[in-house]
């Protein structure tokens, strides 16, 4: 029986390539504006920083850096994998250290985005 097209490795391919360019056009005004806080606090004490980033806007900004990097990473990373991991165990072994890596990083990075929104 034939896969549809919708499961397909070159929809899939297609989809990973999209989102890859639309998460790098993201990055280029939100990496704008990461350089600019970063560049706007530093020398500030603590409360200050976390006045600026307790700020929801600001917060909310730093959360979407955090998924459009983290998704970008990803799909980077895999296409990696796909063209220069060879051998099934390895190829399998490295997608998942992939996934979780992301994963790790992208969950550690929202919550202490939301740790310092909360007030914690």
């Amino acid at each position: 029986m034939a896969a549809s097209a919708s499961n397909s490795p070159v929809k899939a391919a297609t989809r990973a390539f999209s989102i890859q360019r639309k998460s790098a056009l993201a990055l280029i005004p939100l990496a704008l504006f990461l350089i600019a806080l970063i560049l706007a606090l530093s020398g500030t004490d603590y409360e200050t920083a976390r006045h600026y980033l307790g700020n929801p806007i600001v917060s909310l900004l730093v959360i979407v850096t955090i998924l459009a990097t983290v998704a970008h990473m990803r799909i980077g990373m895999n296409e990696v994998i796909e063209d220069y991991v060879h051998g099934s165990f390895l190829h399998v072994l490295a997608k998942t250290v992939n996934i979780l890596f992301c994963v790790a990083v992208g969950l550690g990075s929202i919550y202490a985005a939301l740790k310092i929104l909360i007030g914690f």
